[in-house]
């Protein structure tokens, strides 16, 4: 398992361009994350509950931070956090609720994408550099555009 709170910790300065909060945000939130979800253990019991797992709830958080800001696969979650898909997503179905009350979301559906009906996608356009060599093949003054040929 990968500990990405040990390397945020140390690198604290990327924590907002990665997950889109900054770094003593973050341990404000964690800290009331924690609390949430220590009551919805001590709500929920299971007798067994498997095998215990060393993914702190920080990592938690910090997998459904990267979810929510990225909007990756599950495959690559697992994979950068060393973890199988299937605990990724139940991860991120676990902790999303608990994050919504934590923001004082009454409805923790808000952090889906629910009932999306458009979506605006912004594309830059990349400008592309004529020949330099040779131009007038190219070129046709007529219809104003340029004119492909192959040799």
């Amino acid at each position: 398992m990968n500990d990405k709170y040990k390397l945020l910790k140390e690198n604290s300065g990327i924590c907002k361009r990665l997950f889109g909060i900054e770094f003593g945000d973050f341990e404000i939130v964690l800290g009331k994350v924690e609390i949430e979800f220590d009551v919805f253990l001590r709500e929920n019991p299971i007798s067994n509950r498997g095998l215990n797992s060393d993914f702190n709830t920080a990592n938690r958080l910090l997998l459904t931070l990267e979810y929510l800001l990225q909007y990756p696969t599950f495959l690559s979650l697992c994979f950068w956090y060393g973890i199988s898909e299937s605990y990724a997503n139940k991860i991120y179905h676990g902790i999303r609720p608990i994050l919504a009350k934590v923001a004082g979301l009454k409805n923790p559906s808000k952090l889906k994408f629910k009932d999306v009906s458009k979506v605006l996608v912004e594309v830059t356009v990349q400008p592309i550099e004529g020949p330099k060599v040779e131009q007038k093949k190219y070129y046709n003054r007529y219809k104003k555009n340029i004119l492909l040929r192959f040799k």
